[in-house]
């Protein structure tokens, strides 16, 4: 599983990070970035199972890495959370225009993000063990 946290604040990848550890995620199965570009350029290459991406970033606005990742991914829909803590309509409606619809606002409530990313995990482990055979 290979698990992207795309957020320019280092606090908010490392809140990400022990959320997930929590739910039973291993360190080498996440990997941050703080711009779009270098996610993306990751993805492309090394593939994705999940990814958390703030709408508001430097170099690649949110909406931008989400149309993008959806063009070469359109499996990943189900599995993108935009993260943000902006209340701008624009920014979100822009995020939704893009492909995106599962959010998480800022600061991250435990119980929502372990409810909602959990049954992600699951699939995603559900599928590595189907395909393992």
């Amino acid at each position: 599983m290979k698990i992207i946290i795309l957020d320019d604040s280092v606090t908010i990848q490392m809140i990400i990070e022990s959320y997930l550890e929590d739910l039973g995620v291993k360190e080498d199965e996440m990997f941050l970035f703080s711009n779009g570009v270098e996610a993306l350029d990751f993805i492309k290459k090394q593939g994705a199972s999940i990814i958390f991406s703030d709408i508001n970033m430097p170099i690649m606005e949110g909406y931008e890495f989400a149309t993008k990742v959806f063009e070469i991914r359109p499996d990943l829909k189900n599995s993108f959370f935009a993260v943000s803590g902006d209340e701008n309509r624009e920014s979100y409606l822009k995020m939704k225009a893009s492909g995106a619809h599962r959010f998480l606002k800022k600061p991250i409530n435990a119980k929502h993000f372990n409810h909602f990313v959990s049954l992600e995990i699951s699939k995603c482990r559900a599928m590595e063990f189907t395909t393992d055979f």
